[in-house]
């Protein structure tokens, strides 16, 4: 069994390599496929499941059977958008791939001066970055949200519990605790797990 926290450290052959902030999930099987890795620069890696080694360090962080020169061949998913004027999703996206996490980005506003009768439109667009996933999966973070059926927030994702790639629980995290007073959830009491959501049976007083 495999505990993996988002947002621990994460290390290599030859040292730190960033840190672990995503992870990728194949929906159906419920099964983990790749973790996504920040290095020090804020490039976002994917890396595939199998780099992952069973132990651990006595911080927590995660430990891969990865060079920091393997970590920089791996593609870099993240990427901004400009989004607006009619879009309705980030340009850009590849085939093969879905939208996994994003984040809006304010963007400058600038006067009638600048853009003269294109003002007012351009007060309509906005920034985003988002990750591109495999197709068909489900990406997510430690801020991602855990509902219930009826769609009552009842904290967030903080982490996965795994039997070699297939998850077993989802730690959730209540508001004001830490790592360790994540509640492990068992993966059959999970109805559906989406992109930044995971939606599962019960209620707030069942997973207090």
């Amino acid at each position: 069994m495999t505990t993996l926290h988002l947002g621990r450290p994460v290390e290599g052959s030859d040292g730190r390599l960033g840190r672990l902030t995503d992870v990728v999930v194949e929906r159906n099987e419920r099964r983990l496929t790749h973790l996504v890795v920040e290095d020090s620069a804020g490039k976002a890696r994917l890396v595939p499941t199998e780099r992952l080694v069973d132990e651990r360090e006595s911080d927590g962080s995660v430990v891969l059977s990865f060079s920091s020169a393997d970590l920089a061949a791996c593609d870099s998913i993240r990427s901004f958008s400009y989004v607006g004027f009619g879009a309705t999703e980030p340009e850009g996206k590849s085939e093969g791939t879905d939208v996994g996490v994003e984040d809006v980005v304010a963007m400058p506003a600038f006067g009638a001066l600048a853009f003269a009768d294109y003002a007012g439109e351009m007060g309509g667009a906005y920034g985003m970055t988002y990750d591109s996933i495999p197709a068909g999966s489900a990406e997510l973070r430690r801020d991602s949200i855990v509902v219930t059926e009826s769609q009552e927030m009842i904290g967030n994702v903080d982490g996965l519990v795994l039997e070699g790639t297939h998850l077993t629980h989802v730690l959730l995290r209540q508001a004001g605790r830490g790592h360790a007073d994540a509640t492990p959830i068992p993966v059959s009491s999970v109805v559906a797990i989406d992109t930044d959501c995971v939606t599962v049976t019960g209620s707030a007083d069942t997973a207090a």
